[in-house]
């Protein structure tokens, strides 16, 4: 992919990331002790996922989907971080963005199958967070079992192995955030982790190193 398409979709990226932060702060029911950091992570962090995807897609029309999903994922991350918790108007939103986008892609481009892995991969990885979360007592919430439904559309449509890679990577790099953590004592023993922004993470490192 030519460097001027990725440069031109992080471009993109950055004026994504930046409304964005503008309006995720209308989600949060305190004020970041940072806003203007903040919002500067959504805004870089926003542009270089957009630039991995240009990357990894090119001109194919699932740049698009998955795009969005990078923009929710970014925002729904940080607001985790700071509240510990997942709006549910912006999960559901990401599902009905990335599900349209994807629907009209399997039928532009008769992937009719791949649709159907990617709901049934998003059924799969929501039932699996729920038990999670009744088996935890808490340690997994609600936002976390919806946030997996819509990761499971996503990476349901790329292959069974992405999905599987990205729960993977995304466990394995909350346990390792929560070991250094505690090792710094900078955690509590018993005290929640956001697994918001890991999951979204370990989401798009499998997205970026699925077979194209």
């Amino acid at each position: 992919m030519s460097a001027a398409f990725i440069t031109a979709w992080t471009g993109a990226g950055v004026l994504t990331g930046a409304g964005l932060a503008l309006c995720y702060r209308r989600l949060l029911t305190t004020v970041p002790s940072a806003p203007r950091v903040t919002r500067l992570m959504a805004t870089l962090l926003t542009a270089l996922a957009f630039g991995g995807l240009a990357w990894r897609f090119g001109h194919q029309f699932d740049l698009l989907p998955y795009s969005v999903l990078a923009a929710i994922g970014v925002t729904l991350g940080l607001i985790d971080l700071i509240e510990q918790r997942l709006p549910s108007l912006l999960v559901y939103s990401g599902v009905a963005l990335v599900g349209a986008l994807l629907a009209t892609s399997a039928i532009l481009h008769s992937r009719g199958p791949d649709l159907l892995r990617g709901l049934a991969g998003m059924a799969i990885l929501a039932a699996f967070y729920l038990v999670l979360a009744l088996a935890s007592g808490g340690g997994l919430g609600a936002g976390d079992v919806k946030l997996g439904g819509l990761l499971g559309l996503a990476l349901g449509w790329l292959s069974w192995s992405a999905l599987i890679t990205a729960t993977f990577l995304g466990w394995f790099a909350a346990a390792l955030a929560w070991l250094i953590l505690r090792l710094a004592q900078r955690q509590a023993r018993g005290s929640p982790l956001p697994m918001g922004p890991f999951l979204v993470l370990g989401a798009f490192v499998a997205v970026l190193a699925s077979v194209r």
